[in-house]
């Protein structure tokens, strides 16, 4: 049989048991769940941010006093609904009970209950000051119309040197967010490829294995078939992510196709570079023990590495041209989780993704080679853990 046949067959047996595993069931579906109930829970924390604020009106008020109001609100781009209050005492109880964030007492006094809101008190304050003096130059003569022009605002054009991406920072946070699926993706599903490695050596299923396949066949098959699972889990995520965002109701503000779409293509392409760079060293550390029990410690060299690109990724959101994070989207390493953040604050030059991409993928083909070596030498060997020196040797051998 073709050797790469081979590698698909074992490519096939090694994806099929993992995706029946209740293990993985188990945590795709709590994944999945708690993904899908963040829509709903911001949209519900969200849902009063377009509530009407309540402004009072106790005893006498100023002719006028309501439209200036609202028209102030405009400016202020707030929306606000009138109550009338009858008297002060009347006015106190609302603002205590919190039916009202404000009330115009009398038509001179503003009155909160317990802080004062600048902004409330600004808005309140200007309509007042509008009404009163609309009724006076009415009082002097002056027609409604001319009381218009009046106070009617001096045009005045707002502009800006740059225009800002109003999706910057949705494509930010989505971005970090990939990297968080990323790391916790790469840290998983390595961790399937060395326990798989383990679980074979220790139940001498590779034994039976390697009476027909080479060690090479076996790590590369075991490494293509879980993560392909990898990659099915990325994509559900991913799905059940694009759904909680239109259940929380940003879909209306924002396009979720043209932000969502690039992030998951990176994610899933930075995912397949960042999974075989550490795969293929999970197998080899992996196969330098015998027992499930030995293998914490053996995973500490691929943690070890995985760690730092992950709290430069964090740093790399706040500060992406920042001298660390630059360097670091470029080392093989840690290219994968802070290559994207980058990417997406706009700050990686064409050159520097090339570098992370072409360095990245070199390193990848050194550790197949390195890795098969080590898996190759320490895959029959059992008992205590073997050190990965002599692992080389005795594939040299």
């Amino acid at each position: 049989m073709n050797a790469w046949r081979q590698v698909a067959l074992l490519a096939k047996r090694e994806f099929t048991e993992r995706v029946k595993s209740k293990p993985f069931l188990i945590t795709m579906s709590i994944l999945v769940v708690g993904i899908l109930a963040v829509g709903p829970i911001v949209n519900l924390l969200s849902g009063d941010e377009d509530e009407a604020t309540m402004i009072g009106l106790a005893g006498p008020e100023p002719p006028g006093i309501e439209q200036a109001l609202q028209e102030q609100a405009g400016a202020f781009e707030m929306t606000i609904e009138i109550e009338r209050l009858g008297d002060a005492a009347s006015a106190e109880q609302a603002l205590t009970d919190g039916v009202v964030a404000v009330a115009l007492v009398d038509g001179t006094e503003i009155v909160f209950h317990t802080d004062v809101s600048s902004r409330l008190s600004t808005l309140v304050r200007g309509a007042l000051t509008t009404a009163v003096k609309s009724a006076t130059l009415t009082e002097l003569g002056l027609s409604e119309a001319e009381v218009g022009a009046i106070f009617q605002p001096v045009p005045v054009e707002v502009v800006t040197l740059e225009v800002d991406d109003p999706e910057e920072e949705a494509k930010r946070v989505a971005a970090f967010a990939g990297t968080i699926v990323l790391y916790i993706s790469i840290l998983m599903f390595g961790q399937f490829v060395a326990m798989g490695t383990v679980e074979e050596k220790q139940n001498r299923v590779v034994e039976v294995i390697l009476a027909r396949v080479r060690p090479w066949q076996i790590l590369v098959g075991k490494v293509i078939g879980i993560g392909l699972l990898g990659l099915l889990q990325l994509l559900v995520l991913a799905g059940a992510a694009y759904l909680s965002a239109q259940l929380a109701g940003l879909g209306a503000d924002i396009d979720l196709a043209s932000i969502g779409l690039p992030i998951i293509a990176g994610v899933v392409f930075w995912f397949i570079l960042g999974y075989a760079f550490y795969a293929f060293l999970y197998a080899a550390v992996g196969s330098t023990v015998s027992r499930q029990e030995d293998l914490q410690g053996a995973m500490m060299l691929p943690i070890a590495l995985i760690l730092p690109g992950y709290f430069i990724a964090l740093f790399a959101a706040e500060n992406p041209d920042g001298v660390v994070p630059v360097i670091a989207s470029m080392m093989p390493p840690w290219a994968p989780f802070v290559m994207p953040v980058r990417i997406a604050d706009g700050a990686a030059l064409p050159w520097e993704i090339a570098v992370a991409v072409i360095g990245t993928a070199a390193a990848v083909v050194a550790l197949v080679w390195i890795g098969s070596r080590v898996y190759a030498g320490a895959l029959l060997r059992t008992g205590g853990r073997i050190k990965i020196r002599e692992a080389w040797r005795a594939a040299v051998d």
